[in-house]
C-alpha cells in the first residue's frame, strides 16, 4: 500500500531525472522501514527503486566501470574476511595503529550530535554501526556500490539491534540525495579508490550542508613510490594522494580542514564546508 513518505526520504533526488518527490508503498510487515518488501518510486520519471535484502538500491540500472580493487570488495569471500581480517591488517600495514581502536577515534571526529549523517562507501558497516551507536539521536545512511557489502551489513546491523540505520546502494560519483542534505559526511578508506576523485569529492560538497562535517579516512603516497607499489596500484588500481594535492582538492571544494592526523601511509581528517 501507498504510505506518507517516511522522513528519511527527505533527503531523496532521482538519479535519473532529479526529481525529488518520490512515493513509498510498502507491505509494513515489521519494525524497520526495509525489513518488507517496498519500493520508493520518483514522482518525475516514474522509476521504481526496491528494498532488497534489507537496503533500499537506489543504483540507476547503467553500467558503471569501476577499478579492480571495487570489483574484489564484491567477491563473497573478500566480503566474509573483510571487516576481520582485511581490513585490520590493511589498516595496520598503513598506519601501525589498532584498526577497532582508531574506528572508534575516528568516528568521534564527528561534531555533530544529531541530525541525518551519510558513510560513503560503507562496505560491511564497520563506521556506519560505531556512529549509529556514537550518535543514537542521528539517522545514519550507509551507503555503497556492492550488494554483496550492504546484504552482510544489513544482517550485522540487525544483529547489533541498531535502529537508527537504513542502508541504501547507489554511485558515489552521482548521489542521488539534494544539494545540502546531510549534516555530516563520513568516507573512511574509499576516497582514493574511486575512479572520479573530483567528483566524488564535489558530491560530497554537494549534499553537505553549510559548515558540515567531511570526516575521512585515506591513504597518501610518497612522490617517488617503490617498484612494488606502482606495480600493485597498476594491477588493482588500489590508489593514495599526495597530500599537497588532497589538500588543494579540499580547497578547491571549499572546505576547511578543522584537524588532520597521518600516521606512515594513514591520513584522517576532518574538514568543514565554508561555502
Amino acid at each position: 500500500m501507498t504510505e506518507p513518505i517516511p522522513e528519511i526520504f527527505a533527503a531523496f533526488q532521482c538519479g535519473i531525472c532529479r526529481a525529488t518527490e518520490p512515493s513509498w508503498t510498502s507491505s509494513n510487515q515489521r519494525d524497520h522501514l526495509f525489513g518488507s518488501p517496498a519500493r520508493l518510486v520518483c514522482g518525475g520519471c516514474g522509476t521504481a527503486f526496491p528494498v532488497r535484502d534489507g537496503y533500499l538500491d537506489l543504483h540507476p540500472g547503467d553500467l558503471e566501470t569501476i577499478t579492480p580493487i571495487q570489483h574484489l570488495m564484491q567477491f563473497p569471500p573478500i566480503v566474509a574476511v573483510y571487516e576481520g581480517v582485511w581490513r585490520p591488517v590493511g589498516y595496520f600495514i598503513a598506519s601501525k595503529h589498532s584498526f577497532p581502536k582508531d574506528v572508534d577515534r575516528i568516528a568521534s571526529f564527528i561534531q555533530k550530535r544529531q541530525g541525518l549523517i551519510l558513510d560513503l562507501a560503507c562496505g560491511p558497516g564497520i563506521f556506519t554501526r560505531r556512529i549509529a551507536r556514537l550518535v543514537p539521536e542521528s539517522i545514519v545512511v550507509g551507503f555503497d556500490l556492492s550488494p554483496q557489502m550492504l546484504e552482510r551489513a544489513v544482517r550485522l546491523t540487525r544483529r547489533e539491534r541498531l535502529h537508527n540505520v537504513y542502508y541504501m546502494r547507489g554511485s558515489a560519483l552521482s548521489l542521488p540525495f539534494k544539494s545540502a542534505a546531510f549534516d555530516a559526511v563520513t568516507c573512511c578508506g574509499a576516497l582514493q579508490l574511486f575512479r572520479d576523485q573530483d567528483q566524488a569529492v564535489g558530491e560530497i560538497a554537494r549534499v553537505l550542508k553549510m559548515h558540515g562535517d567531511f570526516v575521512c579516512q585515506t591513504t597518501l603516497g610518497p612522490r617517488r613510490p617503490p617498484l612494488w607499489i606502482r606495480m600493485a596500484d597498476r594491477m588493482l588500481k588500489f590508489g593514495y594522494f599526495y597530500l599537497d594535492d588532497l589538500k588543494e582538492r579540499l580547497y578547491r571544494f571549499k572546505f576547511d580542514l578543522k584537524a588532520e592526523e597521518r600516521s606512515n601511509i594513514n591520513y584522517i581528517f576532518r574538514a568543514a564546508k565554508s561555502g
